[in-house]
């Protein structure tokens, strides 16, 4: 009886252990971009010119006329009026420190902390809200940047009410946002198997 004799399966090198190193150097903190239409009166207009252009068209379809070209001329032109005015804001969450001082910069007022008693909370206010949210905007915008901090404050100082939500809950939002993946694109993977390309 012969034997025949096997090489032992080759060894695959062992990964090097995982440094702190290593770990920092993959550390992207969360960002968000928030895209701002500042024309609002154009942004507003836009909608009641679309219903106008529709009623136009039918108007025009039941007795001969041609009203709707002068109202889509108009539509086109306050579309690219409101479109001039967006602003794309990046935000990008400061570290963990970072935050816990700014918010030790702007503890909660004496009125704040009365209000939240009166209304039976439990806890007082995490900071003074009107001084916190545009100290956290501006610490998170990096594009584009405010030359002064006298600059960001008389921006913050003209927006709406809810322009401002829309910087502030996306500031905060990113700022307690995870990185957690969900399974794989399986639109992505059908795509690329539809063109005869691996997938990972």
């Amino acid at each position: 009886m012969t034997t025949t004799s096997r090489k032992p399966p080759a060894r695959r090198a062992a990964k090097p252990p995982v440094t702190f190193a290593d770990i920092r150097a993959k550390i992207q903190r969360p960002r968000r971009i928030v895209d701002m239409v500042l024309d609002a009166a154009a942004a507003a207009e836009l909608s009641a010119l679309e219903q106008l252009l529709e009623r136009a068209q039918r108007h025009d379809d039941v007795n001969g006329t041609e009203t709707a070209p002068d109202v889509a001329k108009r539509l086109q032109e306050l579309e690219a009026q409101a479109e001039a005015s967006r602003v794309r804001f990046t935000l990008e969450a400061i570290t963990h420190r970072a935050y816990q001082a700014l918010r030790a910069e702007h503890p909660p007022t004496k009125e704040e902390i009365e209000a939240a008693a009166a209304r039976g909370g439990t806890e007082e206010p995490a900071f003074d809200a009107d001084a916190f949210a545009p100290a956290l905007v501006e610490a998170q915008l990096i594009e584009p940047r405010p030359e002064t901090p006298e600059e960001f404050a008389a921006f913050w100082a003209d927006l709406s009410d809810g322009q401002l939500a829309q910087l502030w809950s996306a500031a905060i939002q990113i700022q307690f946002q995870t990185g957690e993946l969900g399974p794989p694109s399986q639109a992505a993977a059908d795509v690329l198997r539809s063109f005869g390309l691996a997938t990972n």
